[in-house]
């Protein structure tokens, strides 16, 4: 599938580095948003190899341009952030019904910028998960994601997390 967004002032994810989110990071260094146009491109897919193995992935582009430059606090410009992940699940799993994969990516970066606002390095989501169905309905997914130089900084700590995740189905 291929992707298309056209927005205002819709530029963060709220995922990703802090100046992808451009907004977000003006709004905290400077007090005030700094208003967006975004063109963002999109391509996913996702293919059965087997009848228990599925790859699967994404790609995208936002190109972001700050209208304004905040009364002098940032330069005016385009920032150019990219994100990716490849995923892979093996269906069925223990017994029917469960699902265990991998997820490696990168959350979205700022890999270029006219506003002098590069990053030191990408960042990358590594994230491996089980999810066993308890019944029909109910099912509950112990995961666990490291996240290599958060906030794409060589300066921060790795994360590891732990997460438990239980989804309903009706």
């Amino acid at each position: 599938a291929f992707t298309y967004i056209h927005s205002r002032d819709q530029s963060d994810t709220d995922t990703g580095s802090n100046l992808a989110n451009i907004r977000s990071f003006t709004e905290d260094e400077f007090g005030e948003s700094v208003p967006t146009v975004s063109d963002s491109y999109g391509a996913e897919f996702s293919y059965e190899l087997s009848d228990a193995l599925v790859i699967g992935g994404w790609g995208g582009l936002s190109q972001v341009t700050t209208l304004s430059d905040l009364s002098g606090e940032i330069d005016r410009g385009t920032l150019s952030v990219w994100n990716w992940a490849i995923s892979l699940a093996v269906l069925d799993l223990g017994k029917e019904g469960n699902l265990g994969g991998l997820v490696i990516g990168a959350e979205p970066w700022v890999a270029d910028s006219s506003i002098d606002l590069g990053e030191d390095e990408m960042s990358l989501h590594l994230e491996a998960f089980y999810q066993y169905r308890l019944s029909d309905n109910p099912a509950i997914t112990p995961g666990i994601v490291w996240i290599t130089a958060p906030d794409n900084s060589n300066v921060a700590d790795d994360l590891v997390i732990g997460a438990i995740r239980t989804t309903f189905t009706f």
